[in-house]
Parts: structure tokens; C-alpha cells; sequence
């Protein structure tokens, strides 16, 4: 059986409505700009946090997929664990980079705007 800090693995109202799931996204949604913004060789540490954050729980947090065969939920380990982390990290990147380029535009147009007012006052 599977308690409150469980991340279920599935598809479904069911699954996305379980405790374990809802703190598993809030903490994915919580590093998912950093994670964009990172380099290719930094990402792999935000879901490797993901999971360590949800197995250092109290209990533990487990990441469960649901045995066809016996119908008993297992746990699939950390290295699914992690691939389970990192698809959720990356979903809506596209839309995140695009924020991310829209926020760095603004700045750039901030700062002009500010260097010519400057560059205007000392002449």
C-alpha cells in the first residue's frame, strides 16, 4: 500500500489528485525556470534534488508504479525516479524559455533606455 508522501506513477485524476503527487509537482514547479535557465550538465542535480527531497520526507517518500501482474504498487528506484523528475522539470519548457527571453528583452530594454538618459544628461 501506498501512504500520503508517495509519488504514484499513472495517469488520471486519481493520480494527480494524491497528496504525494501535488507536493511532488509544487516542488517541481518551485525549481522549473532555474532548471530551464541551467546548463545541460547542471540539470540533472535539480531532479536528483526532487527526488532526494521527496524520499527525505517523513515517511519517506516513495515513487510507486502499480505491478500489472500482482496489482500491488513497487517502487520503481531512484533511476526512474530521476527520468520521472526530469519529465516533469521539462514539461512547458518551451513556454518557460520564451518567458525567460521575454523578462531578459524588458531588462535589455530598461537598461538602453536608462543608458541613454544617461548618455543624453552628459552632454
Amino acid at each position: 500500500t501506498y501512504h500520503h508522501n508517495d509519488v504514484l506513477c499513472g495517469r488520471g485524476r486519481y493520480i494527480r489528485e494524491h497528496s504525494g503527487n501535488k507536493q511532488f509537482i509544487s516542488l517541481v514547479k518551485e525549481l522549473k525556470s532555474d532548471y530551464v535557465a541551467a546548463g545541460k550538465s547542471e540539470k540533472r542535480v535539480f531532479a536528483d534534488f526532487v527526488v532526494r527531497q521527496i524520499r527525505s520526507l517523513n515517511p519517506p517518500g516513495r515513487f510507486l508504479k502499480r505491478c500489472h501482474v500482482t496489482n500491488q504498487w513497487v517502487d520503481i528506484g531512484d533511476r526512474q525516479a530521476v527520468a520521472k523528475a526530469r519529465q516533469a522539470l521539462r514539461e512547458g519548457a518551451p513556454h518557460i524559455v520564451k518567458q525567460l527571453q521575454n523578462v531578459n528583452i524588458s531588462t535589455q530594454q530598461v537598461c538602453g533606455s536608462i543608458c541613454r538618459y544617461q548618455w543624453s544628461n552628459d552632454i
